[in-house]
């Protein structure tokens, strides 16, 4: 069974139903989960028509953030697929969908929305993503506090208490040094891939150098291989980026991280359909079964286990 572990599947904007078409593709794709991210800074942010990447325009409104949060899990929730809250409820015959948050921009200083999310079903959720935050430095903007925050260290303690994983894709490499200084819990980087010297697109800046990741690799983490940038290779080089990231990493800390429909995404994986292709390929590579089902869902099963554990 797979699980994708980063996910926009069926709502990648901030408005509108789930797409349930896009949904009802999980089973067929041997999908059991789907981590689904809710985005809150979506309305502040836009692709510059040179760079064709994400970045801020304005600032958030008080409140702005959380109600966009609010109605992505309200959409998702309404989406007629269950909702996974523990580990064992993740079944290969059973497509689920596992709520996540992408970004702590909803927080607005307030630590105990953390725990209001965790009673709604939030199971992981990214400190940062296109938005300098209260919590910490950001991979696609210049740096403003150095790093990991003092509330920021105190966000990833929370989510450390009330069983959510915390997530560093987006997070600058000083803000995931200051996570791997507090967290007492595996965390992980759910889509993202290795910095290739010497590629044409090789120093894209959501790509992770060698000491970032081998942070999430030491907390007992996983990296999540990662299409929406592959604008050129598309899922041959996600494919390329999964084996580089076994080789780097090790078996045991690579799972698959799509960011679907997102980028590239939204013509080569713009459902799961596809998804049979990344475990064939991992097969047909010559890795046994017990590593193809590691890469598949048990890294990251291992790292929800630890964390509600």
């Amino acid at each position: 069974m797979i699980i994708d572990m980063h996910t926009h599947a069926g709502r990648p904007r901030r408005t509108g139903d789930v797409d349930r078409s896009v949904l009802a593709t999980m089973r067929g794709g041997n999908v059991a989960a789907a981590v689904v991210s809710a985005i809150g800074d979506i309305a502040m942010i836009r692709r510059d028509p040179a760079t064709r990447r994400l970045e801020k325009f304005r600032d958030a409104s008080p409140g702005e953030c959380l109600d966009a949060v609010q109605g992505y899990l309200d959409s998702f929730e309404a989406a007629g697929m269950r909702i996974a809250l523990e580990p064992d409820e993740i079944r290969a015959d059973d497509p689920c969908l596992v709520l996540a948050i992408e970004g702590c921009d909803f927080l607005e200083g307030d630590l105990d929305r953390l725990d209001a999310m965790e009673r709604r079903g939030v199971r992981s959720i990214q400190l940062t993503h296109y938005l300098v935050n209260e919590t910490g430095d950001i991979q696609t903007a210049p740096p403003v506090h150095g790093g990991l925050t003092p509330f920021g260290a105190e966000a990833v303690r929370r989510m450390n208490a009330v069983g959510i994983i915390v997530d560093v894709a987006h997070c600058s490499e000083d803000t995931v040094r200051g996570v791997a200084r507090v967290a007492t819990r595996p965390f992980i980087c759910s889509h993202a891939n290795l910095k290739e010297p010497g590629h044409p697109h090789g120093d894209h800046p959501r790509f992770l150098g060698p000491d970032y990741a081998r942070m999430v690799v030491e907390s007992g983490g996983v990296v999540g291989a990662w299409i929406a940038v592959l604008n050129e290779e598309k899922l041959p080089g996600m494919i390329r980026h999964m084996f580089r990231l076994i080789d780097a990493l090790g078996i045991d800390h690579v799972g698959i991280g799509t960011d679907l429909p997102a980028g590239a995404a939204a013509t080569e994986m713009p459902d799961f359909r596809r998804h049979p292709e990344l475990e064939a390929a991992l097969r047909d590579h010559g890795l046994a079964e017990e590593e193809v089902e590691k890469v598949c869902s048990g890294n990251w099963l291992r790292v929800f286990r630890a964390v509600r554990g």
